[in-house]
């Protein structure tokens, strides 16, 4: 008697199991059964382009990269670092922005590799080359750096390194 409630049960979870799954594989499937477009996803950091490695070695050398991932639709790359600095690059390994975590700045080898000379010997000028929070470059036409100071705190220059503007 208890062999036989225990295969009436065995059989009716295979039967549970089976009913389970035909509706799932009945189902009328998207795409010829692809996923879809994938928008973002993790990659390893070895496989991003050779120049944001350069970048990355060349200024945070020693600095474990916590994530590192591809957004396809964009055609970036956003690193983060175990240090907080997060940086996307495009899909040549130009840096597109760079951000430094909360009550940090860049180290002023990164501003002055990133600017043109004329814009990072501004911010020289002015007292805040060692004081810049973030750098992201818009589209080819001009570079905007965010100074951790009172207000005006964003320079935006062109790609020639002219000041354009000082904002808040």
């Amino acid at each position: 008697m208890k062999k036989n409630l225990f295969l009436s049960l065995a059989s009716a979870a295979v039967v549970m199991l089976a009913g389970a799954t035909v509706p799932a594989q009945a189902a009328p499937q998207a795409n010829n059964g692809n996923p879809g477009i994938v928008m973002a996803g993790s990659q390893n950091y070895n496989r991003i382009p050779e120049k944001a490695r350069k970048f990355v070695d060349k200024h945070f050398k020693g600095t474990a990269v916590s994530k590192c991932e591809q957004y396809f639709a964009k055609g970036k790359y956003e690193v983060e670092l175990a240090n907080g600095v997060d940086i996307d690059f495009n899909s040549k390994g130009e840096v597109l922005e760079i951000d430094s975590p909360d009550n940090a700045y860049l180290a002023q080898s990164v501003v002055k590799d990133l600017l043109h000379h004329d814009a990072y010997n501004r911010l020289v000028k002015d007292g805040c080359a060692d004081k810049v929070e973030s750098i992201e470059f818009h589209k080819g036409r001009a570079v905007e750096v965010e100074i951790g100071i009172q207000r005006p705190d964003t320079y935006i220059f062109d790609l020639n390194g002219t000041l354009i503007a000082i904002e808040d």
